[in-house]
């Protein structure tokens, strides 16, 4: 039983009176330690133990075969000849438990925590002991401990106990008493509790009361409450036993002012969660950038008066220049798939700094995996996030207009518009410019302006319950000029209103056999359902007429057959 209840809290058994004080250790919290009696020295043709500082330079073995050479802070157990024990910490190999040990003395002592961690960390012995006299033993309990020890020892290895015991105390302190004052616990915990029940909370800890009066009381504590040495502990302990979830929570005094920042600073966390969620890591770029990275971006840049360098003469007018930097540090440590973010202020000369946000993927979509193909990011991937971003802030009537040409950055690109408003852009970098950051994958980015999308963010929530009716769905497939867009179907969906369509999913493009030249072919899947009822086929039919009769006469699509 004695070596399973060791091992059960991790303690590896050694021998039968080893394990015994190993376990009255755990049973107590008082270490002890046992020699074998007869390789003590002799004093007076006794076997005699003294406490003594340890004399300078003086050798000690402990038993974990490594030898220390102590200084006279270190307190040692020993006998007239030598020194058996490092106190508080770990026994010596000269008076180790052994096989052929046939009697032991036990000791039990109470140290100075002080001084026994700092023997501790001077021979860096980290033991059981050495963590319960370091934060502080009970003073009470050493008696009790050993003679627990003792009867254990004689019930699992045989012999008797000798009669009596050796106890060194030189003197006994005086009982700690500590004053509770009632108003000084309510004005600490920021509520009242009634004296008696403070008295009350105290007494059921084992605390024995001295006095009491309206405004105080005073109790003496037990040897083993080494943790209880002031006023404000008492507190504390009636706060634990009273419960801390009764007491209201308040703002703490620091914190009661409000800043007209506050709100911004949570959207701007909110939006570098998002982010973060959807598989983005956030980059932080310099706010200087040289004359030639800004160019990329901007025709005009703040320049510095003095600048210190080069490469950081002007104020950054776009976050995509960082963006890069940080792009070609991952790749030339072999991070080829690389996703981040960037939120941070822009200038401009003549114009108030802006905060936009600043978005980057290249390589593989996903990280390698045995099953399945490894497909490389593109530019859906990248409208995707930017769509998610923005319908999870809460900004909605967002357009992406494709531009017809190619900028001195971009290769195809697309500016995001809300109404007439231009607020941001996303695109595919210029090979030439990947290649002087060392890409070779595709790179697509995207910068929005975050001041224009959290003054035009939607922070209302609202709640639909699921549908109680099944839906039902259309599928479309037609020919259109490779001038139409995905949002120009949806407009004219958005235009027709037909009843009962509650979804609208693109979910085939196609180019090649049958199609003719400049067009494509463009694969929706319509869904109807009506919140009251099931609809009947005449009814889904009539909507889904009018709908592709729109269809036909806005984008003069033609409706291939199924």
């Amino acid at each position: 039983w004695l070596r399973a209840r060791l091992e059960s809290v991790g303690i590896s058994p050694i021998s039968n009176v080893v394990d015994v004080t190993n376990f009255v250790m755990m049973e107590t919290g008082q270490p002890l330690h046992a020699f074998d009696l007869h390789l003590l020295a002799k004093a007076d043709g006794k076997p005699t133990v003294v406490v003594r500082r340890a004399t300078s330079g003086e050798k000690f073995t402990t038993l974990d075969e490594a030898e220390h050479e102590l200084t006279t802070d270190k307190l040692l157990i020993a006998d007239p000849e030598k020194g058996i024990a490092l106190a508080g910490v770990m026994g010596g190999m000269n008076t180790e438990i052994k096989e052929t040990t046939q009697d032991v003395l036990l000791e039990t002592a109470y140290f100075n925590p002080q001084n026994i961690r700092a023997t501790s960390k001077a021979t860096k012995l980290q033991t059981d002991a050495s963590y319960r006299f370091e934060r502080g033993a009970d003073l009470g309990v050493t008696d009790w401990a050993s003679q627990r020890a003792a009867q254990l020892i004689a019930e699992t290895a045989g012999g008797s106990v000798a009669e009596g015991a050796v106890d060194a105390f030189p003197q006994q302190p005086e009982p700690v008493e500590i004053t509770l004052r009632h108003a000084r616990t309510d004005a600490l915990l920021g509520i009242t509790i009634e004296p008696a029940k403070a008295v009350e909370y105290l007494e059921g800890l084992g605390l024995e009361k001295i006095s009491s009066d309206d405004d105080s009381a005073t109790f003496r504590i037990p040897t083993w409450r080494v943790d209880l040495k002031r006023e404000v502990d008492l507190i504390e302990e009636v706060c634990r036993v009273h419960g801390m979830d009764e007491i209201p929570a308040t703002p703490p005094m620091g914190c009661r002012g409000k800043n007209k920042f506050d709100a911004k600073h949570d959207a701007i966390a909110e939006t570098r969660g998002i982010l973060a969620g959807l598989g983005l890591n956030e980059a932080q770029g310099q706010t200087l950038i040289s004359d030639s990275a800004a160019q990329l971006v901007a025709t005009d840049a703040v320049a510095l008066e003095y600048p210190l360098s080069s490469d950081m003469n002007v104020l950054r007018p776009s976050l995509l220049p960082g963006l890069l930097d940080s792009l070609r540090n991952n790749l030339t440590r072999q991070n080829h798939d690389v996703a981040l973010f960037e939120i941070g202020r822009v200038f401009a000369p003549n114009q108030p700094e802006r905060r936009t946000i600043a978005l980057l993927l290249t390589g593989n979509r996903q990280a390698a995996f045995w099953q399945g193909e490894n497909a490389k990011c593109d530019a859906m991937d990248l409208k995707g996030i930017v769509e998610e971003l923005l319908e999870t802030l809460g900004v909605f009537g967002v357009q992406f207009e494709q531009r017809s040409e190619a900028t001195k950055f971009f290769l195809e690109s697309a500016e995001v518009k809300m109404g007439k408003n231009i607020i941001g852009q996303l695109g595919q970098l210029l090979p030439p410019l990947g290649k002087q950051y060392e890409a070779r994958d595709a790179v697509y980015l995207a910068e929005l302006d975050l001041g224009t999308l959290l003054q035009r963010r939607t922070t209302n929530k609202s709640f639909k319950s699921l549908p109680q009716f099944p839906a039902s769905e259309r599928d479309v497939a037609m020919l259109v000029s490779e001038a139409v867009t995905h949002s120009d179907v949806l407009a004219v969906v958005k235009k027709a209103k037909p009843a009962n369509l509650v979804g609208t999913q693109l979910f085939d493009v196609f180019r090649g056999k049958n199609v003719p030249d400049g067009q494509k072919s463009l694969a929706y899947s319509f869904t109807y359902r009506n919140a009251e009822r099931t609809l009947t086929d005449k009814d889904i039919n009539a909507a889904h007429e009018s709908l592709v009769t729109a269809l036909k006469a806005e984008l003069e699509v033609t409706i291939r057959d199924s």
